[in-house]
């Protein structure tokens, strides 16, 4: 990987195993949009982050070599070498075709407070739903962040929302997840989960921990662990991943435990990896159908 500062941007080159698509489109994130082909804007940590792809060379606007280094390489996990894991990993002859196709995803290290809000938006919902009841949720509660003319925001706080009422949230259409919320951000508030706890804790206490919250389960739970605080070894069984399980794997009787051990067995502690190529292939080539 080479990073160069030029101007007010960085050029990030000879860097494999990256594409903003696949990358923000594959189900782990919802604060990035694509703007023009291959070039998406989100927000990090409170910042507006503009990436362009061309011919394998990132440019990412407006942005430090400081920055880049201290946030953006732990954000995506530019330190971790996919080409390894994917060769860990291909066990079989289906997961071997997953990864050829999402080659390029990696799973980003987001806000663990961001994560857990955004994955109880998510349960029983789709991807263009919950992209928009975040922004709008941003909107009315985020602090605003003017880039190029533009207004966007940031993800609030737990102290932020604290006050929001169960009715608040309803007006954003949250549907049943809104008293789940109001849950969640009071017991973050009032220091019964303590987020740098979870950050710290084994992945199964950590687990236990979330699952205080009403509306966190196997699943989201799951999500939360390996999209902020990289547990890999985790593999989020939804209905796409249980699908694969009983077509492709030949498991019947789904349930939590035997599922979990399917990916454990064959994919270890990579088994979160393996679930993001498993989703992404299945979920987009049943578009292509």
């Amino acid at each position: 990987m080479k990073i160069e500062q030029v101007n007010n941007d960085i050029i990030l080159t000879k860097t494999d195993h990256f594409n903003l698509k696949k990358t923000f489109e594959c189900g782990q994130c919802f604060r990035w949009d694509e703007i023009e082909k291959d070039e998406f804007i989100g927000v990090v940590n409170g910042k507006v982050i503009h990436i362009k792809e061309n011919n394998g060379t990132f440019t990412f606007y407006d942005t430090t070599e400081e920055y880049f280094n201290n946030v953006l390489v732990d954000y995506f996990d530019f330190n971790l070498d996919y080409n390894e894991i994917d060769k860990k990993i291909s066990t079989d002859e289906h997961i071997k075709k997953c990864i050829e196709y999402g080659n390029g995803i990696r799973i980003l290290k987001q806000d663990l407070f961001e994560t857990i809000i955004s994955f109880i938006i998510s349960a029983n919902n789709n991807i263009p739903r919950i992209k928009k009841i975040i922004s709008d949720l941003c909107e009315r509660y985020g602090k605003e962040i003017i880039y190029k003319g533009k207004s966007y925001y940031s993800f609030p706080s737990y102290e932020d929302l604290k006050d929001i009422t169960q009715e608040e949230f309803h007006e954003l259409k949250m549907g049943f997840r809104d008293k789940y919320l109001v849950d969640a951000i009071s017991k973050i508030n009032s220091g019964e989960i303590d987020l740098d706890t979870i950050t710290n804790m084994e992945t199964a206490e950590a687990k236990k921990e979330l699952m205080k919250i009403k509306g966190v389960g196997e699943k989201v739970s799951d999500c939360i662990l390996l999209f902020s605080l990289k547990r890999l070894e985790l593999c989020p069984m939804d209905v796409w991943v249980k699908r694969i399980f009983e077509t492709r794997y030949g498991l019947t009787d789904l349930t939590f435990e035997n599922g979990f051990n399917l990916a454990k067995n064959n994919w270890g502690e990579y088994a979160g990896i393996a679930q993001q190529y498993l989703f992404y292939y299945e979920r987009e080539t049943s578009k292509e159908k």
